[in-house]
C-alpha cells in the first residue's frame, strides 16, 4: 500500500489565458449575433474606406513622408516647407509636429510615397479593427451576454464614424495616437505604472496634448505614473538632440515655436479661425478675428487671445477639481479623469481638425454605455445630450458646429466624474478588481 504522501494527485485543470479564452468562445452561441452584427458593417466599411482608399493621394501623409526623407535622407529641416514643396508638390501642408516626433516617422523615409501610403493605410486598418474590439471587452469590460448592448453601440458609432474615414482618408496619424491612450489607460488600471508612463510618453511625443494627464495623474494619487512618464519624455529628448541633425531643434525653436500660441497663425501659414479648427482657439478667432471664415462680432485679435486663454484656464482647473473630487469619492477615479480629459484635450489644443475627435471615442462610447440612478427628467436630458453630442460629432456634415458637440463632451465628463449618481461601464458590469478602494471624503 502506497503511502500518502506517493498518492497520485488529480491534475489541476489548466484554464488558458483570458485572450485565448476569448477567441475559442468566438464560435460560441452567446457572440454569434456581435459577430452578424459586427461583419454587417465591417465588410462595407473595409470595402469604401479599405479598398476604395487604395489609391487616394492623401492629405496630410506627403507632408510625413516629405519630412521624414527631408531628416533622415536629406539632413535638412522638415520646417522649410518650400523644401517638402519641392519633394511632394505645392499643396503639402506644412510640418509643424515637435522635433521628437520625426522619430516616428523614421521608417518612411525608407520607402517610396505609393509604398508608404498602402503600407500606412493597412497599419491604420489593423490597428482600428483591433480597437473596435478592444474598447468593449477591456476598456468597457463587456461580456457578450451581459454586454450585447455595449457592443452594438461600439460597434455601429466607430464604424460609421465620418472622422475615422477623415483619417483613413487623409493618412493621419490619430488612430496610432488613440491606440497609445487606450493601451495607457488599460495598463495604468493594472497599476503597471512604468509601462503605463511609457505608452502615454508615446501619445506625448507623437501628439503632445497629453501633457495635461500628467498633473491630472498627480490630482488623483498616480505619481509613479506621472514622474515616469516625465522621465521617458527626458529620455526621448535626448535621443532626438543625438539622432536628429542640429538644424531640425534650431528651425523648430527659432521660427515655429513662436508662431503657436493662440490666435497666431502658425508658420505664418494656418490661420486658427478656418472652419475646421474645433477648439477653443478657432472658436474665439473665428468670433473676434477677421478672416475668410469669419464674420466677427468684432474685430480685436487681443480680446480673442485673451478670452481663449482666459477659457483655456478655466477649463483646466475645473477639469482638476473635478479629477480632485473624483479621487475622493470613486474607485475608478482613473476612468473618470481620464474621461473629461480626452475632450479637454482636445478644446485645449491651438490646432484641433474635425479628423482629432477619433481620440474622443473611448469618452463618447462610455458615456453612451454609463448609467445613472437619477429621476426620469435629469436622466433623459444627460442622455438626450449625450446621443445628441456622439451624432453631431460622428456625422460628416455641419463642421462649423463640432466644437460645441465637443464642449458638451467635456461638460457631461466633468459632471460624471462629480457625480456619485452615475456608473461606468466598468462598475455596472461587476468586474472592478483592478481598483483600489475609493479615499472616504
Amino acid at each position: 500500500m502506497k503511502r500518502p504522501t506517493e498518492l497520485r494527485r488529480r491534475p489541476e485543470p489548466h484554464h488558458p489565458a483570458p485572450f485565448l479564452k476569448r477567441l475559442s468562445d468566438l464560435a460560441g452561441p452567446r457572440w454569434l449575433p456581435l459577430l452578424i452584427i459586427f461583419f454587417a458593417l465591417y465588410v462595407p466599411f473595409l470595402l469604401k474606406y479599405g479598398w476604395g482608399y487604395r489609391h487616394t493621394p492623401n492629405a496630410d501623409l506627403p507632408t510625413f513622408h516629405a519630412a521624414s526623407v527631408t531628416v533622415f535622407e536629406q539632413g535638412k529641416s522638415p520646417y522649410d516647407h518650400e523644401n517638402l514643396r519641392r519633394l511632394r508638390g505645392d499643396r503639402v501642408p506644412p510640418f509643424l509636429y515637435p522635433p521628437p516626433s520625426l522619430l516616428f516617422f523614421f521608417p518612411l523615409s525608407g520607402l517610396t510615397y505609393p509604398t508608404a501610403r498602402q503600407l500606412i493605410l493597412f497599419l491604420n486598418h489593423l490597428l482600428f479593427l483591433i480597437l473596435v474590439w478592444a474598447i468593449p471587452l477591456y476598456l468597457l469590460r463587456a461580456e457578450p451576454g451581459q454586454g450585447f448592448a455595449v457592443f452594438a453601440v461600439c460597434f455601429v458609432y466607430s464604424l460609421t464614424s465620418d472622422p475615422v474615414a477623415v483619417t483613413l482618408n487623409y493618412g493621419q496619424v490619430n488612430i496610432l495616437f488613440l491606440a497609445f491612450l487606450v493601451i495607457f489607460w488599460l495598463l495604468a488600471r493594472r497599476r503597471n505604472a512604468i509601462l503605463a508612463a511609457l505608452f502615454l510618453a508615446l501619445a506625448i511625443l507623437l501628439k503632445t496634448y497629453p501633457l495635461i494627464l500628467i498633473p491630472l495623474l498627480l490630482l488623483i494619487g498616480r505619481w509613479r505614473e506621472s514622474v515616469y512618464t516625465v522621465a521617458c519624455l527626458g529620455l526621448a529628448l535626448i535621443a532626438s538632440l543625438m539622432i536628429l541633425p542640429n538644424v531640425v531643434w534650431h528651425d523648430w525653436l527659432t521660427n515655429i515655436l513662436p508662431t503657436g500660441g493662440y490666435t497666431r497663425i502658425f508658420a505664418g501659414l494656418i490661420p486658427p479661425a478656418a472652419t475646421w479648427n474645433q477648439s477653443l482657439n478657432g472658436f474665439f478667432a473665428r468670433a473676434f478675428t477677421e478672416s475668410k471664415w469669419s464674420n466677427p462680432l468684432l474685430a480685436n485679435p487681443d480680446l480673442a487671445r485673451f478670452l481663449t486663454y482666459t477659457f483655456a484656464g478655466l477649463a483646466l482647473v475645473a477639469t482638476g477639481l473635478a479629477a480632485w473630487r473624483s479621487f475622493r469619492i470613486h474607485a475608478d477615479s482613473l476612468d473618470r479623469t481620464i474621461l473629461a480629459a480626452l475632450p479637454l484635450m482636445y478644446l485645449l489644443a491651438p490646432l484641433s481638425w474635425v479628423h482629432h475627435i477619433v481620440y474622443l471615442l473611448p469618452s463618447m462610447l462610455m458615456l453612451l454605455n454609463s448609467r445613472s440612478s437619477f429621476g426620469a427628467v435629469p436622466k433623459f436630458m444627460f442622455y438626450t445630450l449625450c446621443v445628441g453630442s456622439a451624432v453631431l460629432l460622428g456625422i460628416p456634415y455641419m463642421p462649423q458646429f463640432k466644437f460645441y458637440g465637443v464642449a458638451v463632451l467635456w461638460g457631461l465628463a466633468l459632471f460624471t466624474a462629480c457625480s456619485r449618481a452615475i456608473e461606468l461601464p466598468n462598475k455596472s458590469l461587476g468586474r472592478n478588481e483592478d481598483y483600489p478602494l475609493a479615499r472616504q471624503g
